[in-house]
């Protein structure tokens, strides 16, 4: 299924996979309901894409890290599933007591060629069993190993 990003204007560039016609459209009704959509083109394909709202993108990954929550010093090991500038999302290795609005840090090595190590604060945003998604606190930090990790 074809993924369309969204612009700051809620505006979506769709292209029919049949033909190429280019259409921008409105995605403003969508934002609050679905993300999966089922265009039809003037040449009468149609055809199914989901649109992203996200500003970074988010790649998949598979890399271990750890966390310390501030407020209760737990600590845990976890595997880093997805990446972007502006946060992640884990795995705990054990179950844990994480919750919304904790604020912990992360610190994880990259598959790069150096090795990087990132070390970010950042604040629950949610959690499903052993999944959390975390958004960093800070910014620019760490962004010149991180965003050239993520372009490639």
């Amino acid at each position: 299924m074809e993924k369309v990003y969204v612009d700051n204007n809620n505006k979506a560039l769709v292209i029919c996979p049949k033909c190429g016609f280019e259409k921008n459209v409105d995605a403003t009704n969508f934002r609050n309901t679905k993300n999966k959509v089922t265009g039809k083109c003037k040449c009468i394909e149609g055809f199914d894409f989901t649109l992203e709202y996200r500003k970074h993108y988010r790649k998949n990954v598979k890399l271990p890290g750890e966390y310390i929550v501030q407020k209760s010093g737990e600590k845990g090991e976890v595997i880093i599933r997805e990446l972007s500038l502006t946060g992640l999302q884990f795995e705990s290795l054990k179950p844990h007591q994480i919750s919304t609005d904790d604020i912990m840090e992360v610190k994880f090595k990259l598959d790069d060629q150096k090795k990087s190590e990132i070390r970010r604060f950042a604040k629950v945003v949610w959690v499903k069993n052993r999944n959390v998604g975390v958004q960093f606190n800070e910014r620019n930090l760490y962004e010149k190993d991180l965003g050239f990790y993520l372009n490639f």
